[in-house]
């Protein structure tokens, strides 16, 4: 909707920088005494169209005449009913055969810290000297695995933050909706596309990140909602997990429900699909061929298409035994032990209220959402759970009281969506050795929502609003910052830098942000302003209660156990 530092307009440098991918020209953006150079719409894979449709991405290759990176480049065309349901539509024009692209924020002073050069031996004779860059920190945007690119965050309010901390910020394209996880279930097509053109985007920075003065070693990714699943994925997969040191999954992660179906979930998925647009066949090769042949207008829109899987998305990650060989805790089990910062705002549920704007009564809403978000493919007593999940979240509630029937609505879309699973997702990192910090975002400007406060119970932090803060983007409203949301962009930015640079988040000065421990499995660092602290619980009724449910869901056994 709109940056901290949309009205700010940057240059165009004549200068060419001469990267191991190509001579590149971009951006330079001024922060009073500092200036960064941005470089917008790097492709770092060939065009995913023709042979390339529906397969795994190819490295774009190296340039030898300059290239103009001073515009972001096209979105990937969007598609599923999570996109339609919020209305989710830019003006800009998508394009299947350009969206794979990088940006990168480089500062340009002199580091303190990182120097250009370090020394890592010495003799009588010689001397050896080592270049040393600055962290790197790699962002997967969101968007319900279905919506959303990286041109959706100003490009100036990105140099304007992060940056800013003397580490480098990447961001990626990739492709979402049925172009970045259709699926056959099986070697035909086993979807993934998504996460394999994030693995390529993190192998180009490994590849050339030196050229913009960043040290490929001390790589951190981060990504919020979708992007916080493809970020855990990533850190498990075999494909990829070496390609970075930490990790910071934001409001999501590999274990909330909606990020891995089973390979035949998502095969059943993408074929009922079809079917309902008129394919016939039975086979996959017969699917893929049809489904390739189609022209991206013509399978984007659902057309009135239920998803028969549990869950709001039609297209997600799926077990398919490539990128994801096994079972998605054997996967945690084996992987390098990696730094992971994770958490999820006050009230994740909040976001949805406003967005969808559904007039349905919220008693209503509230049984749709249950049969929605547990169907058959949860289990065989997938009705008696439904009915045991609202007769959980209405128990003491007047069935005449609107808001606090709204306000239920909101606890449990944010508890099963994402609190929930990134209380365990907490958990099964630690058990398997990884250093965790676990926090909580409570802060927010109450003005600071503009039109969409209309359509809200209340108002508090909710989805995305820790981004305002952390990339300078306001996403659902117009991001004109107080001066104390200005002292909370300082706060944040320190702390996620922080994490980057040394894997503690903690502000200079300070040891208030204690790492996570199995003794106390929800004790969390309540991010807000002007200090934070220690909270040793959140909602513990509503959180051990999902924590049964969960135990019993036959699509979450089978992607994280292998019980199928």
């Amino acid at each position: 909707m709109g940056g901290h530092l949309s009205h700010s307009e940057r240059e165009q440098n004549s200068e060419i920088l001469e990267a191991t991918c190509g001579p590149i020209r971009g951006n330079i953006y001024k922060h009073g005494d500092k200036i960064v150079y941005g470089y917008l719409g790097i492709p770092f894979a060939k065009p995913p169209i023709d042979d390339l449709r529906f397969k795994k991405p190819e490295p774009f290759g190296v340039w030898t005449e300059p290239r103009d990176c001073t515009e972001y480049g096209p979105r990937c065309p969007q598609s599923g009913p999570f996109a339609e349901a919020i209305r989710f539509e830019k003006e800009d024009v998508a394009d299947e055969g350009n969206c794979l692209t990088a940006n990168v924020f480089a500062p340009r002073w002199e580091s303190d810290e990182f120097v250009s050069f370090i020394l890592v031996a010495f003799t009588p004779i010689f001397m050896v000297f080592q270049k040393k860059g600055r962290p790197v920190m790699v962002y997967i945007h969101g968007g319900g695995f279905e919506c959303s690119a990286s041109r959706d965050y100003c490009d100036y309010s990105i140099s304007g933050t992060l940056p800013l901390k003397d580490v480098i910020v990447v961001t990626l394209n990739y492709r979402i909706g049925i172009l970045g996880f259709f699926s056959t279930g099986d070697e035909v097509c086993p979807g993934n596309f998504a996460l394999w053109d994030l693995t390529l985007g993190l192998k180009w920075i490994r590849d050339h990140i030196e050229s913009f003065g960043g040290d490929p070693n001390n790589v951190t990714i981060f990504g919020q909602s979708a992007g916080a699943a493809l970020v855990d994925l990533l850190a498990l997969s075999p494909h990829s997990r070496d390609l970075f040191q930490r990790v910071i999954p934001m409001s999501g992660g590999a274990l909330c429900e909606y990020a891995v179906r089973t390979a035949e979930s998502q095969a059943e998925v993408c074929k009922q699909f079809a079917r309902h647009l008129g394919y016939s066949g039975n086979d996959s090769e017969s699917l893929f061929n049809w489904i390739r042949a189609k022209s991206i207008k013509n399978i984007e829109k659902m057309n009135g298409f239920n998803v028969p899987a549990s869950g709001i998305l039609a297209y997600t990650p799926n077990l398919d035994g490539d990128f994801f060989p096994k079972p998605l805790d054997e996967l945690r089990k084996e992987s390098p032990k990696k730094s992971i910062m994770m958490g999820f705002t006050e009230h994740e549920g909040l976001f949805f209220e406003f967005l969808v704007r559904d007039p349905t009564p919220p008693f209503d809403t509230l049984r749709r959402n249950v049969d929605t978000y547990y169907k058959e493919d949860t289990g065989s007593d997938f009705k008696e759970v439904r009915e045991k999940i609202f007769s959980f979240y209405t128990r003491n509630v007047d069935s005449e009281n609107e808001k606090k029937l709204r306000e239920v609505v909101i606890d449990f879309v944010g508890d099963a969506l994402f609190t929930a699973g990134i209380f365990e997702n907490a958990k099964s990192c630690l058990k398997h050795e990884n250093d965790v910090w676990l926090y909580i975002f409570d802060y927010c400007e109450p003005s600071g929502f503009g039109p969409q406060e209309e359509f809200m119970t209340f108002v508090a932090p909710t989805h995305c609003t820790d981004l305002r803060y952390i990339l300078g983007e306001g996403l659902y409203s117009d991001f004109k910052p107080t001066a104390e949301e200005l002292k909370m962009i300082k706060k944040m930015t320190e702390m996620f830098s922080n994490f980057a640079k040394y894997g503690n988040p903690n502000e200079k000065g300070s040891n208030e942000w204690e790492r996570y421990s199995s003794e106390k499995p929800r004790r969390h660092f309540r991010i807000s302003y002007p200090r934070g602290e220690m909270r040793s619980d959140y909602h513990a009724e509503r959180m051990q209660f999902l924590e049964s449910i969960r135990k019993n869901n036959k699509n979450l056994e089978a992607v994280v156990y292998g019980r199928f």
